[in-house]
């Protein structure tokens, strides 16, 4: 292993671990999330065709360089799909193979991109345009009746998408999810103005 340098968000230099080998790097504890964008194609350098063409890890047992713990393969459905990182149970550092960084970064910084509005987004703006288009032109029982029919809609928590008539929910879901929607109907309406 030898030490490769990269700058932190906030320019602060974070040294890592890098396998002069498979070009593997460690990061300590919370350095991967540290590092600022572009700072990958700094340390991968070393072969980029070798290094960018990603590594099986399947089967292999590896051990932290700092506390020789056997390292597990972290999974968690927000984690960018495709990239394999192992992590230390004890001092929470993380392996990645070769290329997974660039990877990393280039999926963090799609991300980070403002998504276009789909076309629930747009029907979703429409519907509070009316609502409170209702409640400006002071029709307190149409404003009242068309929120309660947008606020009893049962949503997917995941997605807020309307749920089909056969995926209900326990009452108790349902009075969290109408408490959510109300919060979220409110927000939005503030956003609008």
């Amino acid at each position: 292993m030898r030490q490769v340098k990269i700058q932190s968000h906030y320019g602060q230099p974070i040294i890592l671990e890098q396998c002069s080998q498979c070009g593997g790097i460690w990061f300590d504890e919370s350095e991967l999330f540290r590092a600022k964008q572009g700072e990958s194609d700094k340390i991968e350098l070393l072969d980029t065709e070798i290094l960018r063409a990603p590594a099986n890890i399947e089967g292999l047992a590896r051990n932290c360089p700092r506390d020789k713990a056997q390292l597990f393969q972290f999974k968690d459905r927000y984690f960018p799909k495709g990239i394999i990182l192992e992590r230390c149970p004890s001092c929470k550092g993380v392996w990645l193979n070769r290329g997974a960084f660039t990877r990393f970064q280039q999926a963090r910084k799609e991300f980070t991109r403002p998504k276009e509005k789909g076309s629930e987004d747009k029907i979703l703006e429409e519907e509070i345009e009316r609502i409170l288009a209702m409640h400006q032109a002071g029709d307190a029982t149409g404003t009242l009746e068309r929120l309660g029919r947008f606020l009893s809609t049962p949503m997917d928590r995941n997605t807020l998408l309307p749920l089909e008539a056969d995926q209900g929910q326990p009452e108790a879901e349902n009075t969290a999810n109408l408490a959510m929607n109300v919060f979220m109907l409110v927000l939005r309406a503030l956003m609008l103005r």
